[in-house]
C-alpha cells in the first residue's frame, strides 16, 4: 500500500516549490497576502496543535500577535520525547523545508523576530538536515527573522513548553508555574509562542492551496494528522491519516492490521498518556472530539495495537515506570502520584496486587487532581484507569 503521505500535497509543494533554491514560497505568498489573511486561513483550516494538547493554532497565534514588544520569539518544538512517537523527527529529517517554511509563515503572522528550532539531541540526522536548510537561508536571504537551531536534552519533561524555554535560556529542564504564560513572558522574558514541529509543517499547504482543500484531506472536513504506528502493525512507522475515519479503518487500512494476523482487541490511539480503547469502541471516529467522548485522546497520535488484552498489563507497567522516572521531582504531588501508580502496576504485573491496593488508584488520582506545575502528573492516569475500567477481567486475573 502506498504511504498516503506521498499524496499529501504539502510535501509536493515543499519538494517542488517550498525552499527550493532557498526561496520560501509559502512565506513569500503569506507576505503578499498579509498577516490577517494568513491567520484567517489557519482558522478556517481548523489546524490544531499536533504536539498533544490539540489547542487551536490560530488562537495561540492571535494571542501572541497582540503582544507588543521589540523582540518576540517563536519556538518550534521538535524535541519529541514521547515513547513511540517519531513524526517530528521524521519531518525534520526528511522534510525540513516544510518545517522551516511553515515556521516562517507563522513568524510573519504573529510578528516574531526570532525563530528557534528545538530538536532532540539524539536525532542527529534531523539536526543536520535542519541546520543545512537554515544555513542556506542565512546565506541567501536577509528578509527573514533570526533563525536558530538548538539541541535539547533527551529528557521527557524538556518537551513541556516552560521547561523547554528554560533549556533555551541555558537552565536545567524544569517546568515553571503560570501566570505569566509564555505568550506574555517567555524566553528571556519576551513574548514567546511555542508550536509543535508537525503543526508548522502543515502551514505551507494551507498557504499554497487553501483552507478548504486542506480540510478535505480529512473526513468531514477535519483535515489530516501524522501518526506513528507501532512495530506490531504491518504498515508501521509514520503515516498521514485523515481525521474522522473510524478506528477500524485506522487499524486495517492505514496500519494494515497486525503482523500476527490476529484481530486487534485493544488500541492506544494517542501515545503513552492516552486511554486504551477496546474492540467495542472501534466504531469511534479518529478525531479529537470523538476520542474525547470515549474518554481517550488523539494526543501525539502514536498508535499501539494489541491482539491479547493481557499484554496491556506490561504495557501500562512500562508507561507508569516511564512517567515515574521522568518526573523532575519539583512537585511533591507529581513525584508521589507517579511513583505510587508505578508501584501498583508492578504489583499487578507480578500477580501480587489485592483488590484494596487496586482501589487505591482512584483515591490517589482524585487526591492529586489539579496539582502539579505541568501536565506530567496526569500522564499515567488515563492508561491505568482505562486498563482497570475497560479490561477488568484481565486485571482480576492477576489479582491475589
Amino acid at each position: 500500500m502506498q504511504n498516503i503521505f506521498d499524496k499529501f500535497v504539502l510535501l509536493k509543494f515543499a519538494a517542488q516549490h517550498g525552499l527550493q533554491n532557498e526561496n520560501a514560497t509559502a512565506y513569500t505568498r503569506a507576505q503578499a497576502m498579509g498577516s490577517d489573511w494568513l491567520l484567517d486561513q489557519i482558522e478556517r483550516a481548523n489546524l490544531e496543535g499536533k504536539g498533544g494538547a490539540r489547542f487551536p493554532t490560530h488562537k495561540k497565534m492571535r494571542l501572541h500577535r497582540l503582544q507588543e514588544a521589540p523582540v518576540k520569539h517563536l519556538v518550534v518544538n521538535g524535541a519529541e520525547h514521547e515513547p513511540g512517537s517519531f513524526k517530528d523527527n521524521w519531518l525534520q529529517t526528511h522534510h525540513p523545508s516544510a518545517v522551516v517554511d511553515g515556521a516562517l509563515c507563522i513568524a510573519f503572522g504573529v510578528g516574531a523576530t526570532h525563530v528557534h528550532f528545538a530538536i532532540n539531541e539524539i536525532n542527529h540526522e534531523a539536526i543536520e538536515a535542519m541546520r543545512m536548510v537554515v544555513g542556506n537561508l542565512r546565506r541567501t536571504r536577509k528578509d527573514f527573522p533570526t533563525l536558530l537551531v538548538h539541541t535539547i536534552p533527551d529528557v521527557y519533561v524538556a518537551g513541556e513548553e516552560t521547561a523547554l524555554i528554560r533549556v533555551l535560556e541555558g537552565h536545567p529542564p524544569m517546568p515553571s508555574g503560570r501566570p505569566p504564560f509564555p505568550i506574555e513572558s517567555g524566553l528571556h522574558s519576551a513574548p514567546t509562542l511555542v508550536h509543535n514541529a508537525e503543526t508548522v509543517a502543515h502551514v505551507p499547504y494551507i498557504v499554497l492551496s487553501d483552507a478548504d482543500t486542506y480540510r478535505q484531506l480529512g473526513r468531514n472536513g477535519l483535515g489530516p494528522t501524522l501518526c506513528t504506528f507501532g512495530k506490531e502493525f504491518v504498515q508501521d512507522g509514520v503515516r498521514l491519516v485523515p481525521q474522522g475515519i473510524t478506528i477500524n479503518e485506522l487499524i486495517d487500512e492505514y496500519g494494515g492490521g497486525l503482523h500476527s494476523q490476529q484481530a486487534v482487541v485493544a488500541i492506544q490511539p494517542g501515545g503513552p498518556s492516552s486511554a486504551y480503547l477496546s474492540s467495542t469502541d472501534f466504531a469511534c471516529a479518529f478525531d479529537v472530539k470523538s476520542l474525547m467522548a470515549q474518554g481517550s485522546s488523539l494526543g501525539c497520535a502514536a498508535i499501539r495495537g494489541y491482539a491479547d488484552a493481557a499484554d496491556l498489563i506490561d504495557a501500562v507497567r512500562e508507561i507508569t515506570d516511564f512517567f515515574a522516572i521522568s518526573s523532575c521531582g519539583q512537585c511533591p504531588p507529581c513525584g508521589m502520584q507517579t511513583r505510587m501508580l508505578s508501584t501498583i502496576m508492578k504489583q499487578i504485573a507480578a500477580g501480587k496486587a489485592s483488590r484494596s491496593l487496586i482501589d487505591q488508584v482512584s483515591l490517589i488520582t482524585k487526591a492529586n487532581q489539579g496539582k502539579g506545575l505541568c501536565g506530567l502528573i496526569r500522564m499515567p492516569v488515563a492508561p491505568i484507569e482505562s486498563l482497570l475500567h475497560r479490561f477488568p477481567s484481565v486485571v482480576s486475573g492477576r489479582q491475589v
